[in-house]
């Protein structure tokens, strides 16, 4: 059941999720371990579901066919990027790229990524609440002395993430200082599964 955005108008938003690396500190596709009643990246979907993200697009692309099978059944909106292994701002530019061709508009992207299993739909329903009520241009998750994703980018800022470099991340709009940041406390984002020891150990404390 999606929850509802608490003492705030819910404005239409969608959620851009990056799955496309080929993960090879891990050795195999962390987006497809077992987390959960799934995967790390259907337990990520699950959580924007609930935060009651209008449209979910999955950017895929190591092992495509794989991943997006992985989620056929899932409503979501997968995206291959044939160009993944240049870097995450080129899987950013192919999914804003997509989510700009729809109609209505979304007024809000989030960025989320598939390896950040702590993140949990309340913390997603938090920084909602808190980009609708401040009308920023981003809200950024807050954790390890600066900012990072998730983060919400408000539409104006839609055509600077498809302009993204291909090497570079969300990061980039988030250091340059050109845009103000609201940040939202969140220490849970700095857990994320790069290799098999982050894996135990998420694995040992939430099975």
């Amino acid at each position: 059941m999606r929850a509802a955005i608490p003492n705030a108008e819910k404005e239409p938003a969608a959620a851009l999720i990056l799955a496309a690396g080929q993960a090879s500190r891990m050795g195999s596709l962390k987006q497809l371990l077992p987390f959960r009643e799934g995967t790390l990246l259907s337990n990520t979907i699950r959580q924007a579901q609930n935060a009651g993200f209008d449209r979910i697009v999955v950017v895929v692309g190591a092992e495509a066919a794989r991943v997006a099978g992985s989620i056929a059944r899932e409503p979501v909106e997968a995206i291959e990027n044939p160009n993944w292994d240049l870097g995450m701002g080129s899987s950013i530019r192919t999914g804003v790229k997509r989510i700009r061709q729809w109609r209505p508009l979304p007024d809000v992207i989030a960025i989320l990524l598939a390896d950040q299993p702590l993140i949990e739909s309340r913390h997603l329903l938090a920084m909602r609440e808190l980009q609708t009520q401040s009308k920023a241009s981003i809200v950024a998750a807050q954790y390890g002395g600066g900012y990072g994703v998730p983060a919400l980018f408000a539409s104006d800022l839609f055509g600077e993430l498809e302009s993204l470099p291909p090497d570079a991340g969300a990061r980039n709009l988030l250091r340059e200082g050109e845009f103000p940041v609201i940040g939202y406390p969140l220490p849970e984002a700095a857990t994320d599964i790069d290799t098999r020891d982050d894996f135990a150990a998420l694995k040992a404390v939430r099975p």
